[in-house]
């Protein structure tokens, strides 16, 4: 391979920056003797339409968004992320705690922000409320779609939305939050949960399916050796906010293919 494009769509975390990934990619082409490039597509389906043009090789992305692409382009998952010993999390839906909003009922007719139509945060959370009796097309009067779960945060706190939904770690009862996108983006600010979903896989480092599987391997292989080093391991974590990868067993995703499928039987991704 004459080179390698590495795509990540901005988000929330610590990082996710242009820079960050620059960083990264350089100590990736040290490592692989191939010069390794960072896109940042300003969106899920930006980043989907330069995969289907074979213009990135590699992908960090949301196992959701893995599945949904995977109806038109062939990708294999390779990588999962790692955060606080855990390859899952939460999406949480949550609003203002200075606003006296405490119950799901109370959000009808309301305004919520999501990160994008094929984010986990937006899927599982709609899956939940649809098990729960409650259709999220008629709960709220407006949805928003920000691109990030930073401005999902922010849309909350500001006033533009009502709720928002973002990644949390569930916490045991009667302890504090420690992990969610509100207390990265703006901790000072109190925001209190009101539904939560069930645990989600974590983004996940993707391959395309038209490369052979000794790249793939050759690939994988850089990131976790990079991992390995304590100047490699700070970057990945400016990069993608997280401490350590796994490799990714295809079967793990399975359950994740069969949500996609009832949310689809569901109507679900009225947006999609």
């Amino acid at each position: 391979m004459p080179s390698i494009t590495f795509a990540v769509v901005p988000s929330s975390t610590p990082g996710d920056s242009r820079v960050a990934l620059d960083a990264v990619c350089t100590e990736l082409t040290k490592l692989l003797g191939t010069t390794v490039r960072g896109t940042c597509p300003e969106s899920y389906s930006a980043l989907v339409s330069e995969l289907e043009k074979d213009r990135v090789q590699y992908a960090w992305m949301s196992p959701a968004l893995l599945v949904l692409t995977e109806e038109n382009i062939q990708l294999r998952p390779l990588l999962s992320a790692v955060r606080g010993n855990r390859t899952d999390y939460c999406a949480a839906l949550f609003v203002d705690a200075d606003q006296p909003i405490h119950k799901l009922e109370q959000l009808a007719g309301k305004t919520v922000a999501w990160v994008d139509p094929t984010s986990a945060s937006y899927l599982y959370p709609r899956l939940h409320l649809a098990a729960r009796g409650v259709d999220p097309a008629e709960l709220f009067g407006e949805e928003l779609f920000l691109r990030s779960h930073a401005e999902v945060v922010r849309a909350v706190f500001d006033g533009r939305a009502d709720a928002g939904a973002t990644y949390a770690e569930r916490p045991k009862r009667g302890e504090p939050i420690q992990r969610a996108g509100f207390c990265d983006v703006m901790p000072d600010r109190p925001a209190r949960v009101l539904e939560w979903s069930q645990p989600i896989p974590n983004d996940v480092i993707v391959g395309h399916g038209l490369l052979s599987r000794p790249d793939h391997r050759s690939f994988s292989n850089a990131i976790l050796t990079l991992a390995e080093r304590p100047n490699g391991r700070q970057l990945l974590y400016n990069a993608f906010h997280t401490e350590q990868f796994v490799t990714t067993p295809r079967a793990a995703l399975r359950p994740l293919f069969d949500l996609v499928r009832l949310a689809r039987s569901r109507g679900l991704f009225p947006h999609l």
